[in-house]
């Protein structure tokens, strides 16, 4: 629970950073980068299923291939 709740601040704090006009360009940067990450973040948690199925075809034809 306190990590929710630590997350939904820092989430809040972060579009809130964006938003704001008068917020130094530095922190603004820091939180460009971090709503990016956590973008990217959820889009590979949402394609994990297929990324594993991925993987694991990449390594059957790997393993074959160094078989022979």
């Amino acid at each position: 629970m306190f990590f929710r709740i630590l997350s939904l601040l820092i989430a809040v704090g972060v579009i809130a950073l964006i938003v704001t006009p008068d917020a130094p360009d530095s922190l603004r940067w820091m939180a460009w980068v971090y709503l990016l990450v956590m973008c990217g973040i959820g889009m590979i948690a949402m394609n994990g299923p297929r990324i594993h199925q991925w993987l694991e075809e990449k390594e059957a034809a790997l393993k074959s291939r160094f078989k022979r």
